[in-house]
């Protein structure tokens, strides 16, 4: 019940502090490249600004506010500002269409074993531990923390996709039956890196080698 008085307290005082300038930079989750044009508006508010070039943005919110990040072909982000330092950086997703049904082969796609390569995040502070000591929330360890931890989490996710793209035995399948070149096969797996992004998510490697021959297929 403590904990729940002392939540309300806060968050009224964060509401009382009033208005503060936040700044950012929108980027591309795959490229990391800066974002320019993308809407940002608070939620339930008529204040927005875009991005410029860079992807970088300027706008007076407060604490209790939820930034709602929004561009055509990505998937909508919201961001409460809660806990959320006044320098933000945001990653945004491409929102990619699935690949058309495809015949599956009788023959299995993938040659060899998906190894479990997942790797433990460090621990971070939660929001709970947070609230109760917020300047180590906010020292420059716990910030290295959160930032490592994202790049785990996102590393174990798409950890198979990773494993067959770069199977020698994939590569060497791939310039067989459609006779590449090594330069040329490259070139059709960044294509594909960039226009199937989603598919990076999946944990069945048959899955990402049907979308892999069906693009290929296409191309060819």
């Amino acid at each position: 019940m403590r904990f729940f008085l002392f939540l309300l307290l806060l968050t009224l005082s964060l509401s009382l502090k009033g208005q503060q300038s936040y700044r950012g930079i929108v980027v591309d989750s795959v490229s990391m490249a800066g974002m320019s044009g993308v809407y940002v508006s608070i939620k339930g508010s008529a204040k927005a600004t875009v991005t410029n070039q860079s992807g970088l943005f300027t706008l007076i919110a407060t604490p209790v506010d939820t930034l709602i990040f929004s561009y055509l072909g990505y998937i909508t982000l919201e961001l409460p500002l809660f806990l959320e330092e006044d320098a933000l950086f945001i990653r945004m997703r491409e929102q990619t269409r699935m690949l058309q049904e495809i015949v599956i082969k009788a023959t299995r796609l993938y040659p060899n074993e998906i190894l479990d390569r997942t790797r433990v995040a460090p621990r971070k502070m939660d929001s709970y531990q947070a609230l109760q000591s917020p300047f180590t929330y906010f020292s420059k360890t716990e910030k290295e923390k959160r930032k490592v931890y994202r790049y785990v989490e996102e590393s174990n996710k798409t950890q198979t996709y990773i494993q067959v793209i770069t199977d020698p035995v994939v590569k060497e399948i791939f310039t067989k039956d459609y006779e590449l070149s090594e330069e040329e096969y490259y070139e059709l797996l960044a294509s594909f890196n960039q226009r199937y992004r989603m598919i990076q998510y999946a944990t069945n490697p048959e899955d990402i080698m049907e979308a892999l021959h069906a693009y290929f297929d296409a191309m060819k």
